[in-house]
C-alpha cells in the first residue's frame, strides 16, 4: 500500500516542528488532537485529521496512553525535520558575517524560558524570526576569552528587534536577537538581553526545538553555535 503525503508540504512541516516542540521528536508523548489544534490554530477535528495523515505518510507512530493518545516522529519524520530547518538555516544567513562561538552546556536559572513563554513575545518572536521558539533557551559557557569578547561585541551590533508588548499590567521591552545555526544543524537565534542575570562569558540560545532533547545534551556538553550579523 502506498504511503500518503498530508496535501501541503508547509502544513507537513509546521505539524511535525510543533510535535517536536511538544516533546514527541525522539520519544512518545501524550498529545491530544485538541491541544496540537490549539498550537496550529486549527480545529480538534482537523488536527486528528493532520495527524492520521502524518501518520499514513509514515512520519510519525501514534500509541495508545491510557485513555490518552501519545505520539512520536519515525527517523523519516526526524530526518525531514531536521532537513527543513538545516535548509532554512543556510537560506537565511547567506552573505552575512559569521560570529563563532563554542561553549559547554548547562542549566541556567529558567529566566529566558519565562519570557520566552509569555505569549506576548511568542507572537513577536514568530512574526520578527519566522519560527515559535520552544520555551527554553540553551545555556553556554563560553570557553575562551575570543569568544567572550564576541558576545560582548554583540551587544554593540545592530540584530534583529524583537518588539515588546503589554500585557495592561506590566510592559515587556523589545529582545535583540541574531539569527543563528546551532551546530551546523539547527536554525534557531542567539538573545542579546540588555537587563539579564548573566555577564558575557554566556550565551542564550533559542530554536523551534528543544536543543537539548534533540541533540541529546547534558550540563558539560561541548556545542558550537554560528551568529549571523544581519
Amino acid at each position: 500500500m502506498a504511503r500518503r503525503r498530508p496535501k501541503s508540504d508547509a502544513e507537513r512541516l509546521a505539524t511535525l516542528l510543533h510535535l517536536v516542540r511538544l516533546g514527541a521528536g525522539s520519544s512518545f508523548a501524550r498529545i491530544s488532537s485538541k491541544e496540537l489544534g490549539e498550537s496550529l490554530n486549527l480545529s480538534q477535528q482537523a488536527a486528528s485529521v493532520r495527524l492520521r495523515e502524518l501518520q499514513l505518510a509514515g512520519l510519525i507512530e501514534r500509541a495508545h496512553a491510557g485513555r490518552g493518545l501519545a505520539v512520536r516522529l519515525t527517523d523519516g519524520g526526524l530526518r525531514e525535520a531536521e532537513t527543513f530547518l538545516a535548509e532554512t538555516s543556510k537560506s537565511l544567513v547567506k552573505g552575512k558575517e559569521e560570529l563563532g562561538f563554542e561553549g559547554t552546556v548547562f542549566t541556567g536559572l529558567g529566566e529566558g524560558g519565562y519570557y520566552i513563554s509569555l505569549k506576548g513575545y511568542t507572537k513577536t518572536f514568530r512574526r520578527a524570526l519566522g519560527f515559535e521558539p520552544f520555551p527554553g533557551t540553551l545555556n553556554l559557557r563560553l570557553a575562551s576569552e575570543d569568544a567572550i569578547g564576541q558576545r560582548r561585541r554583540l551587544d554593540h551590533l545592530k540584530g534583529i528587534e524583537v518588539p515588546g508588548f503589554t500585557d495592561g499590567k506590566r510592559t515587556y521591552g523589545p529582545v535583540k536577537c541574531f539569527r543563528a545555526e546551532i551546530a551546523g544543524k539547527y536554525a534557531g537565534a542567539v538573545l542579546a538581553i540588555e537587563r539579564t542575570h548573566y555577564d558575557s562569558s554566556v550565551l542564550e540560545v533559542i530554536a523551534p526545538v528543544n536543543l537539548r532533547k534533540a541533540m541529546k545534551l547534558k550540563d558539560g556538553d561541548p556545542c558550537s553555535v554560528t551568529a549571523y550579523v544581519e
